[in-house]
């Protein structure tokens, strides 16, 4: 009888592992994001097989070239400063609702450029683009890069806030008014073709994000930020230079794997078909979601870097469990169900991107060996590896697209995106493993939080 009493503070079953890593401030975040992109995924499924359902495939691949031009300004300018905010929130102290709006209006007026210089340059860009010509289109476009700009650095203040569970909250809001629009859209649209089904296609996945940024950095800045201030007085922030080199040496690393991630879309948008183009991009979207999930938890790992250092190894190797035992299933499931899954779509999206489909979602698995690697490397502030690393993927897979696009079409991007990631994460493995040994040096050890008590912000 005795051999089989639990102890009172440990549950028998699979409730045994879960106190403890909703206790454990690297998880609990992490879990919080892959549960926004799981869900995201599920959510993101039935919104695109709608779309797909109810509008023509061709003005459906021009919404969808719109919306990748739209992601890759955005991410050109605004995305480089995501692991500047997950590196330096932590300790920013009373200083941190300052940091914060600084680094959101430097993103929103890089992002207002990039699209000035984009839309000077439309006719470059092929003649899917023709529809953003004109006032009104190029001023609509623009608002809508600089939202998506503020959605994206949300995510992140939230995250080195440690109150990642409110990301999965607001995006489900965002997922919902999303649909919302697009009901109506399918109803007021139901018998039209053309130009005002791709604008519909594409202002009804983004324009409900200007009401969610409104409402929730309200509260970040009135609740969230004062809270974490409060929590972390004592601390202030290394020297601006020393956040500038940071900066610059991240930023740049970032230019790089962002061509990578939305230049290739465009790459691809301005040399297909639109109908392929809705292939291609539709796949893309789908695949980018199982890649979200390593993005987590290297941002996750960065955070409590920052926070405390001295434990980078060991976060490092839970990490690094952790996300192969989730995205593993995942991948094999994609890969074996991929014929099957884009039917949902419709009938050309498996007769023409299963082997794309197959490519990307393998592809995920290096992707979060690279992923993990910028995300130790940012926690000890090695800015020149971060920027050779994200160079030389980018290099490789942009290179490789436009070598293997002509002769292979859509599949050939998917094997020289595969190729890419899965040579850089070879090429990275032995300094992550030296990491997660504890053999690499990084900034001095600091805890801001005692380490008796990981729970001490509150989610």
């Amino acid at each position: 009888m005795s051999g089989n009493v639990q102890p009172a503070d440990r549950p028998a079953g699979p409730r045994r592992w879960l106190p403890s890593d909703l206790d454990d401030p690297l998880l609990r975040s992490a879990y919080a994001l892959m549960l926004n992109a799981g869900a995201g995924a599920v959510i993101g499924l039935g919104y695109w097989t709608v779309t797909a359902r109810v509008f023509d495939e061709d003005d459906v691949g021009v919404g969808m070239a719109i919306l990748a031009a739209m992601r890759f300004l955005a991410a050109i300018t605004s995305f480089g400063f995501v692991g500047t905010v997950a590196r330096f929130v932590p300790e920013a102290g009373r200083r941190t609702g300052r940091f914060v709006a600084t680094v959101y209006l430097a993103g929103a007026g890089l992002s207002a450029a990039a699209c000035l210089v984009f839309l000077l340059t439309l006719t470059s860009w092929g003649e899917t683009y023709s529809l953003l010509s004109g006032w009104t289109a190029g001023v609509v476009f623009t608002a809508m890069v600089i939202v998506w700009s503020i959605c994206t650095l949300q995510d992140v203040v939230l995250t080195a806030l440690r109150k990642a569970p409110w990301v999965p909250v607001a995006n489900l809001v965002f997922w919902v008014v999303r649909f919302g629009v697009l009901a109506a859209c399918a109803f007021a649209l139901a018998s039209a073709s053309g130009a005002a089904v791709s604008w519909a296609v594409f202002l009804a996945w983004i324009a409900p994000g200007l009401l969610v940024a409104l409402c929730l950095n309200t509260i970040v800045f009135r609740r969230l930020i004062p809270g974490h201030s409060r929590l972390t007085a004592a601390n202030t922030l290394p020297p601006a230079r020393q956040i500038g080199r940071f900066l610059a040496g991240d930023y740049a690393g970032s230019i790089f794997t962002l061509l990578f991630n939305y230049g290739v879309p465009v790459l691809v948008a301005a040399q297909v078909s639109q109908e392929m183009n809705a292939y291609y991009g539709l796949t893309i979207t789908l695949g980018a979601m199982l890649e979200m999930l390593s993005y987590t938890m290297a941002s996750s790992l960065t955070v409590e870097g920052a926070f405390d250092s001295a434990r980078l190894a060991e976060n490092c190797r839970r990490a690094l469990r952790r996300t192969f035992l989730i995205l593993t299933p995942l991948v094999v499931a994609a890969a074996v169900l991929a014929p099957v899954g884009l039917l949902l779509f419709g009938e050309g999206y498996a007769a023409h991107a299963t082997d794309l489909m197959r490519l990307i979602a393998l592809a995920a698995l290096p992707r979060a060996v690279v992923e993990l690697y910028l995300g130790a490397l940012r926690a000890l502030r090695r800015a020149g590896t971060i920027v050779f690393v994200q160079f030389a993927m980018a290099a490789m897979a942009i290179g490789g697209a436009q070598l293997l696009l002509p002769r292979y079409g859509i599949t050939g991007v998917g094997m020289a995106i595969f190729g890419s990631q899965t040579v850089t994460a070879l090429a990275v493995l032995p300094g992550l493993r030296r990491i997660a040994a504890g053999r690499s040096r990084g900034p001095e050890p600091a805890r801001l939080h005692p380490p008796d008590h990981p729970g001490r912000v509150e989610p």
